[in-house]
């Protein structure tokens, strides 16, 4: 038997071992990637794997449950040993004796794929049933679902509650504002997009939340954000804090700090963010602290007249996604804004009440015809 040192293998090129003898729950999973989350990969536990002959990939002997966890955080590698030359008696200690702390014995596959092994000699208090006890395995059509509606809302309400600790975010400033994550960031902006606090904010179907609206509507998520995270919303923008030019530089990064604090927060939970740009000039450096270079996901407000403000913010995401057409997108403003997003090949969006109030409008010259 021989074993490399640790090394960082692709998922890709990780093969789950076809018949592991120990199941896990989904709860159990869900936990488990959790888990990952919060505290990253375990570096001092690589997995065990062993090359699959004739190709470049390898099968999981020890690991599978972490592989499953991490393929559905879409990490894209993990730590590993991988081992040569194996024996079976080797291969099935590697298998039996690293998978005991989590989730459950397939007493079936242990009886079928394992009968020569003497579980007692490797340290296995295994107690396999009588032949004749053991039933016939119903075949496994389908996948456990992702997501059993109460038992799992109750490991995710944990998991958020878990994450609204004092927790002091990884930052790259002086002032220790947050660094937000580059992994989850959206590309395309998912409709319905619609403010908070505007409509019932228990509304189904909301894919992407903003906060373009008066403060007060928002205020009440610093302390607890655990209602946004329950409206089944994948992505948000940046709550848009009130910074103006007569805004005390002492307060303006604090509100900085908080908005850039919960958007941290809200990708940890799973969420999507989108930048916002819509600040003063006199504060727009300030509020790129926390925003890594590459970020390429920005929003800012539309003002009919105030085209010098959206030049700006084009700039900035120019600069930040180091790209010439940067993800950027314009809520509301009227006719002369959209025109600038047209020639700028920048999204633009109408404003909610606008757009409503002219619904309305179409509604009633259709009832008169």
């Amino acid at each position: 038997m021989n074993v490399s040192e640790k090394q960082l293998i692709p998922l890709r090129r990780l093969v789950a071992l076809p018949n592991n003898p120990r199941k896990i729950t989904q709860q159990s999973l869900n936990r488990l990637c959790d888990s990952i989350r919060m505290n990253g990969y375990w570096e001092h536990r690589p997995a065990a794997v062993e090359p699959i002959e004739g190709t470049d990939r390898y099968h999981v002997l020890d690991g599978n449950q972490r592989l499953k966890a991490l393929r559905r955080l879409k990490r894209k590698e993990m730590p590993c040993v991988i081992y040569t030359e194996l024996t079976e008696d080797e291969r099935n200690e590697i298998i039996l004796r690293s998978n005991i702390n989590n989730g459950e014995w397939d007493t079936d596959l242990l009886q079928a794929e394992f009968e020569e092994v003497d579980f007692q000699q490797i340290g296995l208090d295994i107690q396999l049933p009588e032949p004749e006890d053991v039933e016939p395995a119903a075949p496994d059509d389908t996948e456990e679902p992702e997501e059993e509606d109460e038992e799992v809302n109750h490991e995710r309400m944990a998991f958020w509650f878990r994450m609204m600790g004092d927790y002091l975010y990884p930052t790259d400033n002086e002032y220790e504002v947050p660094v937000l994550l580059t992994d989850n960031q959206p590309v395309h902006l998912e409709l319905p997009f619609t403010p908070w606090g505007v409509e019932g904010r228990y509304k189904k179907g909301i894919t992407t939340y903003h906060f373009y609206v008066d403060d007060y509507r928002f205020e009440a998520l610093f302390k607890d954000p655990i209602k946004l995270l329950q409206s089944g919303c994948r992505a948000v923008v940046e709550p848009n804090c009130s910074i103006h030019d007569q805004t005390p530089v002492a307060y303006a990064i604090y509100q900085i700090y908080r908005k850039r604090y919960l958007a941290r927060y809200l990708q940890e939970c799973g969420l999507q963010v989108w930048v916002d740009l819509n600040v003063s000039i006199r504060f727009m450096e300030y509020n790129l602290l926390g925003i890594p270079k590459g970020y390429n996901a920005f929003f800012t407000r539309g003002v009919s007249g105030w085209e010098g403000h959206l030049d700006r913010c084009l700039e900035i995401a120019r600069r930040i996604s180091g790209k010439e057409h940067p993800n950027l997108c314009v809520y509301g403003g009227g006719a002369d804004v959209e025109q600038w997003c047209r020639e700028e090949g920048v999204r633009y969006l109408a404003e909610f009440m606008a757009h409503h109030r002219k619904k309305e409008l179409n509604e009633q010259y259709r009832a008169k015809e």
